[in-house]
């Protein structure tokens, strides 16, 4: 049998030689042969030395949980203390790396100090400094009537939201006795409609909790399922997550706290944990105590994000902390974490449920959940990369992503779905959206290589037809069609390899798709950057082009390059 001390030895080597995985795995093996009650102080070097790895890994709140049951074993211990601030560092919990690099800095030996104390010294006083810095622009982000373009504002839309203009098209489309192979059925009216419906039927549902009682009767009553029903409506359709009043967040998170008290789920635990402790809890409990911890756990994990006085910016989640992480506070690579958190989780306990029925499992282990998640991984992603993140590694998750998801959907669109909702934008929103969404992340996977390798016009090719099947993905009413068609479009001037003919259709998809969209998408955020003023000038550029035709200046089959635009 090996020794701990061994299999630190090991570790150690493989961290060195940055195998990471590896090296976690002789860790944990050392610290399960560690006793704790008679050598917690190597017990806390080892679980901070996994923490390393998961660091390392990108698995922050694995890292978080390791550091700090290091710091608990052994107070005096200023590398679990460095680990545990750089994992909240990377979860954007600024608050908490803030006291944890203070810890790290107290702990450090008294006097003076060797000379890899003083380098440890002066990286935990950076550390510090930057957490500090962090945590002021994070306080200064507003959420509410004042917010920022890139934050979410209280929406007064006058009744111009997506949403109302949805609403007021649906009563026409039901009219046309829409089939499932009618053009009508496909229209993004009936998905932002049914998110909106969810979204606001989880508002409504968090307005009925209030305190009743005095003194120390005093407490919660209100009713279950506002959590889960705001995710739906955000499943559904991203784009509908809003801010509908001042107080939201605050009742967002007494809701929270309301579900997570009769629920119990797992708090501060990363998806290791969770996953054990669902099994077990389903053996020992069964699954009305599993079913709904868990889907909390999934849909709103109750991880304290900002301290209690901020208490306007607390949200906890897995799904809505990827969401806002994305959305309004532009930290991506916290948000990739989130849906990874998510997506290990789901994967890994259906498996284990494979033979469980939907009713004891849970609607969270269903594909199309999955499929839901995973476009807003894919999102996560490329904001990851486009944030700064040039590094070859995302880019590459985001491929190998985006094509499994559009194996998974075509797999599961040819298997039957009768137990499924039938609802109009219900495959759209689990099924053909997300596929469209990868496609379009494939077209920017080529189109980054094809910018980075300088001038490689196969690649341009190869963006150019997947942004082409991104738009189709979408109606004509939506507004991402005429926008992935415009991004095909500046690929195909960008490879020099299609003719003007193809070249002027998709212009011309763009300049008749663009007014149907706006029709129900004139307040939308990317409304807001000013899309329609492109689509007008491509409707100059297309008329030009098709003057120099008849003009007899250019030819249809000539290769449309960036000459040309």
């Amino acid at each position: 049998m090996v020794s701990p001390t061994d299999l630190k030895a090991q570790g150690n080597a493989l961290f060195g030689a940055e195998n990471f995985a590896e090296a976690e795995k002789k860790y944990t093996l050392a610290i399960e042969a560690t006793d704790e009650a008679t050598d917690s102080k190597e017990l806390a070097v080892l679980l901070a030395n996994r923490a390393a790895c998961r660091l390392s890994l990108q698995r922050y709140m694995d890292a978080d949980a390791d550091a700090k049951k290091a710091t608990n074993l052994d107070p005096t211990y200023a590398k679990a203390y460095a680990r545990l601030a750089t994992a909240q560092d990377r979860m954007g919990v600024f608050h908490l790396s803030k006291e944890s690099w203070k810890h790290a800095l107290d702990a450090l030996p008294e006097g003076e100090l060797k000379s890899a104390e003083q380098v440890q010294k002066t990286q935990y006083e950076a550390g510090l400094e930057a957490a500090t810095a962090a945590l002021i622009k994070l306080q200064n982000t507003v959420v509410g009537d004042n917010a920022p373009d890139k934050g979410l504002s209280v929406t007064r839309g006058e009744g111009r939201m997506p949403w109302d203009l949805a609403a007021a098209i649906v009563p026409r489309l039901r009219t046309q006795r829409p089939t499932v192979t009618s053009p009508e059925l496909f229209s993004s009216a009936w998905v932002i409609k049914a998110a909106y419906e969810d979204f606001m039927n989880g508002v409504g549902l968090m307005k009925q909790l209030q305190f009743v009682g005095q003194g120390t009767e005093r407490r919660l009553v209100g009713m279950h399922g506002a959590l889960a029903a705001l995710t739906n409506g955000i499943m559904r359709d991203s784009r509908v997550m809003h801010i509908p009043d001042n107080d939201f967040i605050s009742k967002y998170n007494k809701q929270v706290a309301f579900e997570a008290n009769r629920f119990k789920p797992w708090i501060e635990s990363g998806p290791e944990v969770v996953i054990q402790e669902a099994l077990t809890r389903q053996r020992n409990e069964g699954w009305d105590a599993t079913r709904p911890a868990l889907s909390i756990t999934v849909r709103y994990l109750n991880f304290e994000m900002f301290p209690a006085e901020f208490d306007k910016l607390i949200c906890s989640a897995w799904i809505m902390q990827g969401i806002l992480d994305s959305g309004v506070y532009q930290r991506h690579h916290a948000a990739v974490e989130s849906f990874k958190n998510c997506l290990t989780v789901i994967r890994t306990l259906r498996e284990h449920w494979i033979l469980e029925s939907k009713e004891d499992r849970g609607a969270i282990l269903e594909k199309s959940f999955e499929f839901g998640v995973q476009q807003l991984y894919l999102e996560a992603l490329m904001k990851s990369y486009s944030d700064g993140d040039d590094s070859t590694e995302v880019l590459e998750d985001l491929f190998k992503e985006s094509d499994l998801l559009i194996c998974e959907i075509d797999e599961a669109l040819r298997q039957s779905r009768s137990t499924e909702p039938a609802d109009p934008g219900f495959v759209s929103s689990f099924y053909i959206y997300p596929k469209g969404e990868a496609y379009a992340m494939k077209g920017f996977y080529y189109n980054k290589r094809a910018m980075k390798s300088g001038d490689d016009r196969g690649l341009f090719h190869k963006s150019a037809l997947e942004y082409m099947l991104a738009a189709m993905s979408f109606p004509q009413d939506d507004e991402k069609h005429p926008w992935y068609l415009h991004a095909a479009f500046s690929s195909m001037m960008n490879s020099h390899a299609f003719p003007l003919r193809e070249a002027l259709d998709v212009m011309k998809q763009i300049r008749e798709s663009a007014p149907t969209a706006n029709e129900i998408w004139e307040r939308s955020a990317l409304s807001a950057c000013g899309v329609m003023a492109i689509y007008r000038n491509a409707a100059k550029k297309e008329q030009q082009l098709r003057d120099m035709v008849a003009a007899g200046k250019a030819s249809l089959d000539d290769r449309m390059g960036i000459e040309y635009h």
